[in-house]
């Protein structure tokens, strides 16, 4: 049965989806305990019942080169040898391969006999869900010379193994050592072919060598290469201290055999590191193996329960890392946890630089606002999208208003208009006009209610990070033609002579401008303006010669667009440019108020975001709908299920 995969909830590249297999969904992500056949010293169902796991993996060598293993799993099927009727995903003994050397290779008696073909077949014949290829894991120290050549043979296996698969889904593992560009080669390739989850492998070597930046490159370089709508793995990655990075980065699913290995060596895992056994005066854990017994109760206890007391901890360890990951994505926190979590280790901090690095393309599928506001951690804070996509948009979408002076004020409470109300007043009368020192950079006043400036609560702030806020004013002024002077009311008060300004046109230009660009913003308020306030005085609908053309969001300070609206800009602004395309099947339904689906999507403006406005028209470029994005281009064209555009209003 070949894998469904659908998108429910994201954040940043992380994101809650549904994996569906012949034996069951899996939420992801998710973390596939390893279960060795031959000591299962917990079992398949105590990992389910205690530990909540919705999914396993076993290595189909080590059943295969034992006889009774082999044939109990011929004739009953993997599922019934290992005890688990929930999804089984196999390892092919690639791993042994890197270890001990294989027949292709002067092995010795721990040589790893098995072909490619053989292993494909055998895991398809014990009614795997998930079986592997036969990859090859580079050597650490492979020159890119030689990391080719193992990435075009492991292509090579992979299409071989499309061909004996059957009904079972496959693992496609991306290989290409510390190497980005093997690594994307690798990734495009294995991403044209009939494979259904895309490991990421030989990443063992750099975990244990605390590389974890050179391990952040080759997952983004397989993203890159990969089908958005494709499940990753990270093999051999199941450590808590960096499991949030890695779902951040774009990783669904996890295996980790350390539990047991670690419980083995006496050594004890937590969310910020591992401890041996010795070294502890006291257990810094509240899990239920923790929570029972004291340091000198185990201590007491004979060493084969003890490594199964440990092994429980190290589980109930990494399965409330994946708990609280999906709260956080759920929450949309999840950039915050990976930035605490690059504390618990400085290498781990090396991979927030490897984010800055990658800001453009980490910046294509991140959420352009969030029901959660914008928490600064500490400078790697600034590598965030949401930062990167405010100073974009300011540069590139926003023009100053003709003033007679332009002011910069300090930062202060938000919003920062009610703080600023005299300002304002002067503003709306004489024509004056002033930024306020944020965060982000220069926040123009009419800008103070959106996402992220009044959303944002910030700390201390770097060295780094204001050199680079003082990089965008001086951009901004730049654009402008002018220079910001600092505020001096009496020196204000002199220099307003000018014509007042109208700050609700203000704030609705400005506003509209970053979320839809100038020419679409200038559409929209063409005419007599007119507006529904709140209580408070926050403007919450717009109309514009009688139309309802625009409603403000009042956690975020950015707008929904009405149908009315949708119009307008479709008139001004050409194709695809804020659009996403329904094809001919699709388009009668979502004119009636149906949600579009990514398989019904015949195009999209690459420039949409998820989390924005979105107008939904026909080929004909007729509107249908308008509604929010859940995904981008790319993930629209890509992904098989799954919504696309939630639908509001249709035309």
């Amino acid at each position: 049965m070949p894998l469904s995969f659908e998108l429910k909830e994201r954040d940043g590249l992380g994101r809650l989806c549904v994996l569906g297999t012949a034996h069951g969904a899996v939420t992801t992500p998710a973390l596939l305990p390893v279960i060795n056949p031959h000591r299962m010293s917990i079992t398949p169902q105590q990992m389910r019942t205690e530990f909540g796991a919705e999914m396993l993996i076993t290595n189909a060598y080590i059943i295969r080169r034992s006889p009774d293993l082999r044939e109990r799993a011929l004739k009953d099927g993997v599922h019934a040898l290992i005890g688990f009727d929930g999804p089984i995903m196999t390892d092919s003994g690639a791993f042994q391969a890197y270890v001990y050397g294989s027949t292709e290779k002067e092995g010795g008696e721990k040589a790893v006999e098995i072909s490619p073909k053989d292993i494909v077949e055998f895991q398809r014949d014990i009614g795997v869900d998930v079986g592997t290829i036969l990859d090859i894991i580079t050597q650490r120290d492979a020159t890119h010379s030689e990391a080719e050549q193992d990435v075009e043979e492991t292509i090579v296996r992979a299409r071989e193994a499309v061909g004996l698969k059957g009904k079972m889904a496959l693992n496609g593992t991306v290989q290409g050592s510390v190497y980005p560009d093997l690594r994307e080669r690798c990734a495009r390739a294995l991403g044209e072919l009939d494979i259904d989850v895309h490991p990421i492998g030989g990443v063992v070597p750099f975990m244990e060598g605390y590389r974890y930046a050179d391990i952040a490159r080759a997952i983004i370089a397989a993203k890159k290469g990969l089908p958005p709508s494709r499940p990753v793995h990270l093999f051999g990655a199941g450590h808590p201290h960096f499991l949030s990075i890695a779902v951040l980065l774009g990783c669904d699913l996890f295996d980790s055999s350390s539990y047991i290995k670690y419980a083995m060596d006496d050594r004890l895992m937590f969310n910020d590191g591992t401890r041996h056994f010795e070294d502890l005066d006291h257990l810094p854990c509240h899990c239920p193996v923790c929570s029972s017994h004291s340091i000198k109760d185990l201590r007491t206890v004979p060493r084969p329960e003890r490594i199964v007391l440990l092994a429980r901890h190290n589980l109930h360890v990494l399965f409330g890392k994946i708990r609280a990951i999906r709260q956080a994505i759920h929450e949309e926190r999840l950039w915050e946890m990976a930035e605490r979590d690059a504390r618990g280790h400085p290498a781990l901090l090396n991979v927030m630089r490897v984010l800055g690095a990658e800001g453009e393309y980490l910046e294509r599928f991140d959420q352009t606002s969030r029901a959660a506001a914008f928490m600064h951690t500490g400078s790697e804070s600034r590598f965030r999208p949401a930062v990167r996509r405010y100073r974009d948009r300011l540069l590139k979408r926003y023009s100053l208003p003709k003033a007679s002076a332009q002011y910069v004020l300090p930062e202060t409470n938000k919003p920062y208009g009610d703080h600023y109300i005299k300002h304002l007043e002067l503003l709306a009368s004489h024509g004056l006009h002033f930024v306020v020192e944020s965060y982000f950079g220069p926040a123009p006043i009419e800008l103070d209610m959106m996402y992220p400036i009044a959303q944002s609560m910030t700390g201390h702030v770097s060295e780094e990070e204001c050199k680079e806020q003082l990089e965008v004013w001086a951009r901004l002024e730049e654009a402008n033609g002018i220079t910001f002077e600092q505020w001096n009311d009496k020196a204000a008060r002199q220099a307003a002579k000018g014509k007042g300004l109208d700050i609700d046109l203000l704030r609705v230009t400005a506003v509209a401008s970053m979320q839809f660009g100038p020419r679409a913003a200038k559409a929209l308020v063409k005419g007599k303006a007119s507006y529904v306030k709140s209580r408070e005085g926050r403007i919450r609908n717009v109309h514009v010669d009688g139309e309802h053309i625009l409603s403000m969001r009042a956690h975020d300070g950015m707008f929904t667009l009405k149908p009315a609206g949708a119009r307008r800009i479709i008139a001004a602004v050409k194709p695809p440019q804020l659009r996403v395309v329904a094809d001919d099947d699709a388009a009668p339904f979502v004119a009636q108020g149906k949600n579009l689906f990514s398989k019904f999507v015949a195009d999209c403006d690459p420039d949409l975001r998820p989390g924005d406005e979105g107008i939904v028209v026909g080929k004909d470029d007729k509107l249908l709908a308008v509604g929010r994005l859940l995904m981008n281009r790319e993930e629209m064209l890509s992904f098989k299920v799954g919504v696309a555009v939630k639908t509001r209003e249709h035309a």
